[in-house]
């Protein structure tokens, strides 16, 4: 997971104040195990359809399985089987949903 150079210093001195962390370093650290985590669950429950990883009022993680289908290649009339997708949806609650209704 990538983010802004600004917006991960953002996080990174947000994180340190709240946790009371004595440098940057800390928190980008603990940012850092956070994030890994993160991925780490969600990776780890790919293979199962429906998992939801919700984090408090700011939002949920969602995996979806979804099926191939039939594609007809325009020019040569063939027909062909898409490979079957796994899709992680986010979807956000709380106030960072209330701000996005305002944009």
């Amino acid at each position: 997971m990538r983010a802004s150079v600004s917006g991960r210093q953002e996080l990174a001195a947000r994180v340190q104040q709240s946790l009371a962390l004595p440098t940057k370093k800390e928190a980008q650290i603990v940012l850092d195990g956070m994030v890994a985590a993160l991925e780490a669950t969600l990776l780890n429950n790919l293979g199962s359809n429906g998992f939801t990883l919700k984090l408090g009022s700011f939002g949920k993680f969602s995996v979806r399985h979804k099926s191939g289908i039939l594609r007809k290649i325009g020019f040569t009339g063939e027909t062909i089987q898409t490979t079957p997708r796994r899709k992680i949806k986010f979807i956000s609650l709380g106030a960072l949903r209330q701000r996005e209704r305002v944009y």
